[in-house]
């Protein structure tokens, strides 16, 4: 790298790759670096399915930006020609009180979008195969589904390369530093000088984070893959949820070629990329089993495989997409507490805006650091 670039993008994950893309789609000289050669299975963007959802049952506040979303990634799909993703439809069941079911109706009344409810009847008609508790109730909403991880971020870093972005693999970016007029960059093989700089390295973000004032825990999750009872029925399944207790969910994917995938959303366990546990342990296992046993029982058959992933917990569980609060050149985007990858086409566009124009083109403000500050 031999001139000075407009933007330097740290981290080619989920968010990284996007904002390199529409970085270089905009005409802007940038750069990305990242420590291993993405896509790859180090951080929190693996894993073979992600979901998407448009009923936000977190935050009705998210439905703009995945709406966005949506449509940037079937637009990179027909540019890449590759299936990236697909509206399976969603299946979710959970209690009156919790937070699952309440939340999807909330966003759903918010923004227009239809959530179909289902009696126990109907539900066991439609859908045999999942077994709700006898207080739970059933929705399902027609725009959930799934992406590809690897596929997405694999077509945003070729069509950024084919724009005339630099894609630097197994370089991290090891420190920076911001001044008046831009922020000098050193990575393992270089320094740099650039205007701007993205931060999107996922569970790499606690130090800059804290750096801004907020204090963000990166925490293991296992996935697992089981033979399905049913093939065929097993591919076309949609995706689905259960809220088993209140801020907890068991959810699943239609067989995409590895098997049934499970996983379980919470807290997960504190851990660092640096020294998370990448096993899988027999209690886990036993877990998930008694779960997928009790909600889908007859359904999953031999584990397969098991895989680990990180999630990057605000202290809210909100996203951060902000500018350093010290240095307004510095763009922090990362601390996704588990639920960012869908967002990441749309993500990766704010980037670029807030880069080139100023300021995204949607309202990101519930994802500012003033919040944090707010108390």
């Amino acid at each position: 790298m031999t001139e000075r670039m407009d933007c330097i993008v740290a981290g080619l994950g989920a968010a990284g790759s996007a904002a390199l893309f529409h970085l270089a789609a905009r005409g802007a000289r940038v750069a990305g670096f990242d420590a291993h050669t993405p896509p790859h299975t180090h951080g929190s963007s693996h894993g073979e399915t992600r979901m998407i959802r448009e009923a936000y049952f977190e935050d009705p506040c998210y439905v703009p930006l995945v709406r966005r979303a949506y449509d940037l990634w079937h637009r990179l799909a027909a540019e890449s020609g590759k299936t990236l993703i697909e509206e399976t439809g969603g299946v979710f069941a959970g209690r009156a009180n919790g937070e699952l079911l309440p939340g999807m109706r909330k966003a759903g009344a918010e923004h227009g979008i239809a959530i179909r409810e289902y009696s126990p009847a109907e539900q066991e008609h439609a859908f045999p195969w999942l077994t709700p508790d006898a207080d739970m109730q059933t929705v399902t909403e027609a725009r959930a589904g799934l992406l590809n991880p690897a596929r997405c971020i694999r077509a945003h870093l070729d069509g950024a390369i084919a724009r005339g972005a630099e894609v630097n693999t197994d370089q991290p970016v090891v420190s920076w530093k911001a001044n008046g007029d831009g922020v000098e960059i050193e990575t393992a093989r270089g320094r740099f000088a650039v205007g701007r700089l993205v931060l999107a390295t996922g569970a790499w973000m606690t130090e800059p984070l804290a750096r801004a004032g907020v204090t963000a825990a990166v925490a293991r999750q296992p996935l697992f893959w089981f033979c399905a009872a049913d093939s065929t029925a097993a591919r076309a399944m949609p995706v689905w949820a259960v809220e088993f207790e209140t801020g907890r969910l068991l959810y699943g994917f239609p067989d995409r070629g590895s098997g049934l995938k499970v996983a379980i959303h919470d807290p997960g366990t504190p851990a660092t990329p640096e020294t998370i546990d990448r096993s899988v342990h027999q209690r886990e296992i036993d877990t998930i089993r008694a779960l997928t046993d009790r909600y889908l029982p007859g359904v999953f058959g031999e584990l397969i495989v098991t895989a680990t992933c990180m999630y990057t917990h605000t202290p809210d569980g909100h996203f951060v997409i902000d500018t350093h609060p010290q240095h307004p050149n510095v763009l922090l985007v990362s601390a996704c507490s588990g639920h960012g990858f869908k967002f990441a086409s749309a993500v990766g566009e704010a980037a670029a805006q807030w880069t080139l124009d100023g300021a995204p083109a949607l309202d990101l403000s519930p994802f500012s650091l003033a919040r944090f500050a707010r108390g």
